[in-house]
C-alpha cells in the first residue's frame, strides 16, 4: 500500500514521524568529523536541537537546550569547544552533567544533566537515537554489501530541498528516471534506465547494484581493480551511501527541517583502491567526481521541488510500478514504523 499524498505536506505528519522515525534512530555524521576532544556538530531534526561531540574520549549526543535558560548549547554547525552555553556560561562535563554555572545559587538548580541520546558508530559513521538504544550493528548488512570503507574524505556540500524527505529517499532509491533526469551525468557513463538492477533487502535498510551497459574493461587497464559499476546502500530512514567503479565514494544524509523542507549533506571519500594511486590519477578522478555529484543532485533537486508542488494536489497516492520495488519496500517499511 502506498503513502498517502498527506503525508508529504502536513506538518502534524511530520511531528508523528519524528516520534516514530527519527527519535528511533538517525545518522548523524562522519566519525571523522569529531577526531578531537570537544570536536562538535550542533543540528536541527524537525526542529529540534541537538549536538554530537567527542568527550571524555567517546561520541556522544546530547539534546543542544541549556538547562538554564534554553540557550543553544553549542552554536549550529561544527566546530570545536567546550560544551559550555555562550549566555551565561554554564558547562557541562562529558556526561551532559552541569559541572559550572557562574554565580548561580544551588539551591534554585534542579535539573542538571543534559538529556543524552544513544550514539553508535558503525564502519567510520555515526548513528544516534534520541530515544531508546541502538545496535552496535546498526547498517552494518547494508554497509557490508556494498563493500563501503572509508579511505580519505576530499568533498562536502550543503543542498537544501524544497520538498518533503521522503521523496528525496524516493529518488535515490530507484532507478527508473535515470534516462530521463539524468540523460547529462549518468547515462553518458553507461547507466541508464535499462541498467540490469540487482536489489539486496537488509531488514528495512536495501541494496541496489546496477551494472554499466559500457564496456568497463578501459577503466580496469587504467587502475587494476576498478570497475564501471554502481552500488549504492540505503539505511534507514536518512543515509544513502555509493560507491561508484570501486573508487569513489559517496555519502549523503538528510535532516527533515520542515514538511516541506529538507537539509541534504553530503560528502564524497577515496576508497582504499583509489588512495592507493598516484597524486595526478588521485587528482584527476576527485574532480570528476565533485563535477559529477553537483550535476546529479541539482538534475534531482528540480524534479524534487516540483514533484512537492504537485503531491499536495494529488488525487491519489503514487501508482507504482514492478520497476519500483525497492520504493515499494521503503513505503511497506515506512508505514510499518508509523501505524505498529
Amino acid at each position: 500500500m502506498p503513502i498517502e499524498p498527506s503525508a508529504y505536506w502536513q506538518d502534524a505528519v511530520l511531528e508523528e514521524e519524528y516520534r516514530r522515525i527519527f527519535a528511533r534512530g538517525l545518522y548523524v555524521g562522519a566519525a571523522a568529523h569529531f577526531a578531537q576532544e570537544d570536536d562538535f556538530d550542533s543540528y536541527a531534526v524537525c526542529g529540534r536541537p541537538f549536538t554530537t561531540r567527542r568527550a571524555g574520549g567517546a561520541l556522544r549526543t546530547f539534546e543542544n537546550v541549556c538547562l538554564h535558560r534554553a540557550n543553544l548549547v553549542d552554536p549550529p554547525g561544527r566546530g570545536n569547544r567546550p560544551l559550555r552555553c555562550a549566555y551565561h556560561a554554564w558547562q557541562y562535563d562529558a556526561d551532559g552533567l552541569l559541572a559550572r554555572a557562574p554565580m548561580a545559587q544551588d539551591a534554585c538548580i534542579a535539573r542538571r544533566r543534559l538529556q543524552a541520546c544513544s550514539t553508535v558508530e558503525q564502519s567510520g559513521l555515526v548513528f544516534m537515537a534520541p530515544e531508546g538504544e541502538l545496535a552496535a550493528t546498526h547498517g552494518a548488512g547494508a554497509l557490508d554489501q556494498v563493500g563501503f570503507e572509508v579511505g580519505a574524505w576530499f568533498h562536502a556540500e550543503t543542498l537544501e530541498h524544497a520538498a518533503n524527505w521522503k521523496l528525496l529517499v524516493e529518488n535515490v532509491l530507484e532507478s527508473y528516471h535515470l534516462s530521463f533526469v539524468h540523460q547529462d551525468s549518468f547515462v553518458p557513463t553507461g547507466i541508464s534506465s535499462a541498467s540490469r538492477a540487482t536489489e539486496s533487502r537488509f531488514g528495512d535498510d536495501s541494496c541496489l547494484h546496477i551494472a554499466n551497459r559500457n564496456d568497463g574493461a578501459a577503466k580496469g587497464r587504467l587502475i587494476p581493480g576498478a570497475h564501471a559499476d554502481y552500488l549504492h546502500a540505503y539505511v534507514f530512514p536518512n543515509l544513502f551511501v555509493s560507491v561508484t567503479g570501486g573508487l569513489v565514494g559517496f555519502v549523503s544524509h538528510f535532516k527533515p527541517q520542515q514538511a516541506g523542507s529538507t537539509l541534504l549533506e553530503w560528502s564524497l571519500f577515496e576508497t582504499p583502491l583509489l588512495a592507493a594511486q598516484k597524486g595526478p590519477v588521485r587528482q584527476y578522478v576527485r574532480q570528476n567526481a565533485v563535477a559529477f555529484t553537483r550535476r546529479v543532485l541539482a538534475e534531482d533537486q528540480v524534479v524534487l521541488n516540483h514533484s512537492q508542488l504537485g503531491i499536495r494536489h494529488a488525487r491519489g497516492p503514487h501508482q507504482l510500478q514492478p520497476v519500483e520495488d525497492r520504493l515499494a519496500h521503503f513505503h511497506a517499511t515506512y508505514l510499518r514504523w508509523m501505524n505498529p
